[in-house]
């Protein structure tokens, strides 16, 4: 009598590698057909148990957004904030400083401050490649300039809170690799600015975009 089903191993039909082939309680095929069925396994195995991690590491990104859902400082890492001329107000040629500069080595992850709407994004000759990022929640736009590429992100899009933007370039007009970042009420630049300084210091730090 021909012998019953394969039998697989319970990590191999737990990780997805084979199919259960009824009935659930078989036999094992002998000789040839079972080493088989070994190698079958052993093929299948380490690219299941790789879908099985890739699994884990998106469940755990998920629950470290839950968990922690910004505002993050928009360039990841220990930005430098330069000087006072590098300050919100300070004077120059023709106006005054309307944001703060945050110093990188160039192409360093510049990312959302929190989940949001891109209100605009593109390039000009002052500001550079430029987005800007409306916050619903708290009724105020993020103004990131100077980026080393067009933004990854277009207008209309979501973004969630420590996804990567772009990267601290010196496009515009600009002298060395920082970003400018602005924070203005409402949607759009049409508000007066703020000092974003004491909202950075409160901003939580990241080592890497989300």
């Amino acid at each position: 009598m021909r012998p019953g089903p394969r039998l697989w191993t319970a990590a191999a039909i737990a990780a997805g590698a084979v199919a259960i082939a009824p009935p659930a309680l078989a036999v094992a095929r002998p000789g040839a057909e079972a080493a088989a069925d070994v190698a079958t396994i052993q093929r299948a195995l380490p690219r299941a148990l790789e879908k099985g991690a890739e699994f884990a590491r998106a469940e755990h990104r998920a629950a470290e957004r839950l968990a922690h859902p910004g505002p993050f400082a928009p360039v990841v890492g220990q930005p430098d904030y330069g000087s006072a001329e590098n300050r919100f107000g300070a004077p120059r040629s023709d106006h005054v400083h309307a944001g703060q500069d945050m110093f990188a080595p160039p192409g360093t992850a510049v990312v959302a401050v929190t989940d949001g709407v891109v209100a605009d994004a593109g390039t000009d000759g002052e500001q550079g490649n430029y987005v800007y990022l409306y916050d619903p929640r708290r009724a105020r736009t993020y103004v990131y300039m100077h980026l080393i590429e067009p933004a990854s992100a277009k207008p209309g899009e979501r973004v969630s809170a420590g996804e990567r933007l772009g990267g601290v370039g010196c496009t515009g007009s600009c002298w060395g690799d920082h970003l400018h970042f602005e924070v203005r009420s409402g949607r759009g630049i049409a508000a007066e600015p703020r000092d974003p300084l004491p909202l950075l210091h409160d901003f939580e730090p990241l080592r890497r975009p989300r």
